[in-house]
């Protein structure tokens, strides 16, 4: 009988868990997106090079074991927003067209713009916000995710709730 009693309260703590996850979880409005995924098939990646055109950049870029690649091409249209969310490996963002206002949960208040042209990346632990806060015109990005085996295309993106009062939705 405590067996089947503790059974019990744990599933309810598990459904009680998901129903307020899912209810705290911001909403995505005003985008839509294609999105191409698969597993880097032909050999694991492990460049590191120095350009060769005077300024010194270099790129290192390491994989180990499976992992899948995904191309996306988002477009958020004016005020929508993309929600609070993470993502389960590192993201690279390029503007395509229109202005992002991004932001940080650690510090939700303070927007950071991208404009056309800019590339920034995201960590697996940050929680951020993307919207596009142009009343006009539609925001375009692509961002270049790198996931670990078995992330479905809806895992790409995990929503999460908002960091707290006074944070943009």
């Amino acid at each position: 009988m405590l067996r089947r009693t503790a059974l019990v309260l744990v599933v309810l703590a598990a459904l009680l868990g998901l129903v307020v996850g899912r209810s705290l979880a911001t909403p995505v409005s005003g985008v839509s997106a294609e999105t191409a995924l698969g597993p880097l098939v032909d050999r694991p990646l492990d460049v590191s090079m120095e350009f060769e055109n005077g300024t010194k950049a270099e790129v290192e870029l390491k994989t180990k074991g499976p992992i899948l690649v995904a191309q996306q091409r988002a477009v958020v249209a004016p005020n929508g927003t993309i929600g609070w969310h993470s993502h389960p490996g590192p993201t690279v963002v390029t503007i395509l067209s229109g202005t992002m206002s991004f932001y940080h949960a650690e510090d939700c208040t303070e927007r950071i713009t991208f404009e056309a042209g800019d590339s920034f990346s995201n960590l697996p632990d940050e929680i951020h916000l993307a919207r596009n806060e142009d009343g006009a015109v539609p925001l375009v990005f692509f961002a270049s995710y790198y996931l670990p085996p078995g992330t479905p295309l809806s895992g790409i993106r995990i929503n999460q709730a908002s960091p707290g009062e006074g944070c943009p939705e």
